[in-house]
């Protein structure tokens, strides 16, 4: 399936912050990356805080699209929600997707922190949804922790760990997870 324009947009706002740094992200050096005219990535986003805040947005509704996948696939399985969570979150092994979140994250830091809110929202959603599949909080916070120490270390460069470290990590969180429920 094809990206469309924004889509594309959002991926060299990542490309930039990758590869040239944070300070970097610019209207400009997001147009270069994305092949466009400044003018032309005007047209979709009219500042540099509409473009990170709608990265957001498109990060988050990514990551639901995953969770809502995983969870049809296991919906018969223990806690599908938490299930669902842990396999959006560790199965991207080569972590694509983790790149649009970790950047839309880092830009977001950056530049204004009440962008941040569709994060908090979300992750106040992870606590009640997992509230209501797991019994013990101390667990579903252990594996939100896991999740996002992943992304974090990733989106750091922290020693990201490898393919076969993170397969070894999903099992033994869904291992935790089976005993826990």
């Amino acid at each position: 399936m094809s990206k469309t324009k924004k889509e594309q947009i959002f991926e060299a706002a990542a490309r930039t912050i990758l590869k040239e740094g944070l300070s970097q992200l610019t209207l400009q050096k997001v147009a270069e990356h994305a092949h466009m005219t400044k003018a032309g990535l005007l047209y979709h986003f009219s500042s540099k805080e509409e473009l990170i805040q709608k990265m957001n947005e498109h990060a988050i509704v990514c990551f639901r699209q995953q969770l809502e996948s995983y969870q049809k696939t296991y919906k018969n399985e223990k806690a599908p929600y938490v299930r669902a969570y842990i396999l959006a979150t560790l199965n991207d092994l080569d972590m694509q997707n983790t790149t649009q979140l970790c950047t839309s994250m880092l830009a977001t830091m950056s530049f204004d922190e009440a962008l941040l809110n569709p994060w908090r929202d979300f992750y106040a959603e992870f606590k009640e949804k997992a509230a209501e599949e797991i019994n013990d909080p101390a667990l579903s916070q252990l594996i939100r922790l896991a999740c996002d120490g992943v992304w974090f270390s990733e989106m750091f460069q922290l020693e990201p760990l490898n393919r076969e470290e993170k397969t070894l990590l999903l099992h033994r969180i869904l291992h935790l997870l089976e005993e826990g429920t």
